[in-house]
């Protein structure tokens, strides 16, 4: 009887690692299918990426913030959760439209062909906020948009 029982444990802890590889592997893939929903954007030879949603897309976010010089940061009341379908426009020395895009997150990371002045609009329901920056060599742009921001007496 004793043997049964033996043989029966065996058995279960032998199903013990594949379940918990399983398990794990499911969990890793579910994070990188979100993580994933962040696809990279191209419009003529600016590339972008957007979201940061949840954790899981802010950590991708961080992972390739490196890849792009332009990093732009949305809030609304001071806070970035829930901030999305904010219309951007980048537009270059000219005044030319370079990027028209809505956001999927707090976050919008830009690449552009070369190093310039641009002029950043974005717009949450009737609010604009419009910077004009210049990226020069290998530095980073780090802007912020705060929309509905109280504003001081």
């Amino acid at each position: 009887m004793q043997k049964k029982y033996a043989s029966l444990f065996t058995r279960m802890t032998g199903l013990l690692v594949p379940l918990s590889v399983a398990l794990l592997s499911f969990f890793m893939g579910l994070q990188l299918a979100q993580a994933q929903a962040i696809k990279i954007q191209r419009q003529g030879e600016y590339t972008f990426i957007t979201g940061g949603v949840n954790d899981e897309e802010q950590t991708y976010l961080d992972a390739q913030a490196p890849k792009y010089p332009i990093q732009l940061v949305f809030r609304n009341n001071g806070q970035i959760a829930d901030v999305k379908d904010v219309a951007l426009r980048v537009k270059n020395v000219s005044g030319d439209v370079m990027v028209e895009t809505k956001i999927k997150g707090p976050f919008l990371y830009l690449n552009p062909p070369s190093s310039g002045r641009f002029t950043f609009e974005a717009d949450l329901g009737s609010e604009t906020i419009s910077m004009t920056k210049d990226l020069i060599g290998r530095r980073y742009l780090h802007l912020v948009f705060d929309f509905n921001k109280a504003k001081a007496d």
